[in-house]
């Protein structure tokens, strides 16, 4: 019998029901009546959810549209940047900052591994960088960085710091003013739990103000973050000084359930939510262990929202897959990289960061494996998972 698959992907990623009947309402005009006040109000609730009170800039697309403005509206032609590459996301803003005609430079770490700080800081000292640029959370090692010290150490040497927090925002912690980020890129379909098509960017004054100063003009008009900064509101009877330009008409719907994603988020409490994906993050760690499996990322800097899974030798993630899929409803990604043919990336972020789905998805891996001929104890990676969450109920009580 065929069913529809769960999402258990890095991104995208489950949608609760009460977000999709959320943009069950009729179409509106975006720039009139109630709703432009609505899209202020949906700003302010994510914000909370970046923990800053920087301005959040909404772009419509994926991701990477965010990561395109925040680097295309800084960057000018000849700027040197620096990113640390500790998977293949890191790859990609050094491909857009050298698309803008900028300088950008990679400093390679191994995938997975913790951030080698001394390495930065020689890298950092060697050269004049006007933007440092890192991943939170790697989706294709399924690794999370504390991006505290980075952000200092770039701000000490004269730099703006960028962070790409497109898998991590609403899943994992992201004190975006404490650590004093300069730039936070995070989207819709990721840890939101909201459908694919807006991005979001974090900006601090900092950041604004280089964006100001330009010597030439920005190259885009649609990823010009300056475009869509909020400006004086002239309306005679207006509810707020300023209101954010919407710099193309926005898509209303989206908005809906993004504010609906945003209430369920924060119903739930920020310190609790990220409690809950760091619990099942490890539930199905510990269950993959105990079907004799390896994940990649190091034990340090394991992620809430995604694991890696290495496949045993012999079995490629194209016949993991099609089984995970067919036999199971449960839909993911194969590896990046050098992993591409040997290991699957599980994501447990928002609506899918439960017991339900973290056991369904063991008692899957367990049964794939056997019928593909990998010796292990059955049943031991429900059984592990189980004791995790019996342990933390324990706890609780």
């Amino acid at each position: 019998m065929q069913t529809e698959d769960i999402l258990m992907c890095p991104g995208p990623n489950e949608i609760a029901d009460r977000v999709i009947r959320a943009m069950m309402r009729p179409a509106t005009c975006p720039i009139v009546g109630e709703f432009p006040e609505f899209y202020e109000q949906t700003m302010d609730l994510l914000a909370e959810v970046f923990q800053t009170r920087n301005e959040v800039i909404p772009l419509p697309g994926s991701g990477r549209s965010g990561l395109e403005g925040a680097l295309t509206s800084v960057l000018e032609p000849g700027d040197r940047s620096l990113t640390i590459v500790n998977g293949m996301f890191g790859e990609t803003a050094i491909r857009i900052a050298n698309a803008v005609g900028g300088k950008a430079e990679g400093l390679a770490m191994p995938w997975g591994e913790p951030i080698d700080l001394q390495a930065f800081k020689q890298k950092l000292s060697s050269g004049s960088y006007k933007l440092v640029t890192m991943v939170h959370n790697e989706t294709s090692t399924g690794a999370l960085y504390d991006a505290a010290e980075v952000s200092q150490l770039a701000h000490e040497h004269g730099a703006l710091f960028l962070l790409d927090a497109i898998s991590s925002l609403a899943g994992a912690d992201l004190p975006t003013d404490a650590w004093d980020v300069d730039l936070v890129v995070g989207c819709n379909h990721k840890a939101i739990g909201a459908p694919i098509g807006h991005a979001y960017v974090s900006v601090s004054e900092r950041a604004w103000e280089v964006m100001a100063k330009r010597q030439q003009p920005c190259g885009s008009v649609f990823s010009n973050l300056l475009y869509w900064k909020p400006q004086p509101n002239e309306e005679p009877d207006a509810v707020r000084s300023m209101t954010r330009s919407q710099g193309v008409f926005t898509a209303v719907h989206l908005i809906y359930a993004l504010n609906e994603a945003l209430k369920m988020i924060l119903e739930e409490g920020l310190e609790a939510r990220f409690a809950r994906h760091r619990l099942n993050a490890a539930a199905f760690r510990a269950g993959i262990h105990a079907l004799g499996l390896e994940t990649l990322a190091h034990p340090d800097v394991v992620s809430p929202t995604v694991t890696c899974v290495k496949l045993p030798e012999g079995i490629t993630s194209v016949e993991f897959l099609k089984h995970f899929s067919e036999d199971h409803g449960l839909l993911t990604l194969r590896g990046l990289g050098d992993f591409n043919m040997n290991a699957v990336r599980i994501g447990h972020m928002g609506v899918t960061a439960t017991p339900r789905n973290i056991l369904h998805a063991l008692h899957a891996f367990d049964l794939i494996l056997k019928r593909l001929g990998h010796a292990h104890t059955c049943g031991a990676g429900v059984a592990r998972a189980s004791e995790i969450y019996a342990e933390t109920d324990e706890h609780r009580a």
